[in-house]
Parts: C-alpha cells; sequence; structure tokens
C-alpha cells in the first residue's frame, strides 16, 4: 500500500468517493441508452390523436320507392313491356338513383261475373343515391 491509505491496485479505497468505477459508469450508461431505445419508437409510434364522428342520424344514402306492375290486359308483348322498364331504370339513373331490390311482389287474381279472370302483378322497388 502507498501514502495515504491509496491502494496500488487503482481502485478507490472502500468508503472513498473520489472515483466511479468504470464497469458500473457502462452499466449507468448502457441503462439510459437501452431505455431511450425503448421509449423512442413508443413516442414515434403513438396512436393518432382521437377525432369526432360524424352524426349518426345523418345517414350518406336517401333512399325511394318505385312501381312496377303488370297487367296482361295491357296487350303489351313482352319486347315493349321490357322497353318500358328499361326506360324507367334509366330515368331514375339519370337522376342518381340506382335499384338496389325489390321489396315486394303482389299478385292479385279476379274473378269478374264469373267467367273472366284478370290477373295484376305488381313489384315495389327500392332505390337509392348518395344524399345531397
Amino acid at each position: 500500500m502507498g501514502e495515504c491509505g491509496a491502494q496500488t491496485s487503482g481502485r478507490p479505497i472502500e468508503g472513498d468517493r473520489g472515483g466511479v468505477d468504470p464497469m458500473r459508469r457502462q452499466l449507468r450508461i448502457g441503462l439510459i441508452v437501452g431505455g431511450l431505445a425503448i421509449l423512442a419508437p413508443v413516442v414515434a409510434f403513438r396512436a393518432p390523436e382521437a377525432r369526432a364522428q360524424r352524426d349518426r342520424d345523418t345517414t350518406a344514402w336517401e333512399y325511394k320507392v318505385g312501381l312496377f306492375s303488370y297487367n296482361p290486359g295491357e296487350r303489351m308483348t313482352d319486347e315493349q313491356r321490357a322497353t318500358f322498364y328499361e326506360k324507367t331504370l334509366n330515368d331514375q339513373a339519370r337522376q342518381g338513383w340506382e335499384p338496389i331490390g325489390s321489396l315486394l311482389g303482389r299478385n292479385v287474381v279476379q274473378t269478374v261475373g264469373g267467367g273472366v279472370t284478370t290477373r295484376d302483378s305488381t313489384s315495389f322497388v327500392a332505390y337509392r343515391r348518395p344524399r345531397r
């Protein structure tokens, strides 16, 4: 041992706060760097800020119901009837309406005077278009 109680190995004497062990310094630096390495992605990839949603009562679509009917007594051929229905669908499409399906189909059969039978077919078709 040298003078003033210092050890020759270069390590501080127990209770002497004059020096810091290099291993402990490296451990502290490693813990700090590791902690920052873990926190950096958490801060960088945090969830986006919450925003208010639209009111739920506002719908994106508006709807309407159209009517298609068929009566054999109209004396129309199938081609004429198909042309009429196509014209109706195209007229609705020009106004922005698109058919989405049939809501109800109804067939009515009537016998008049005991000998004449009439038959009517009606179909209710739903249309939708984006709300304006």
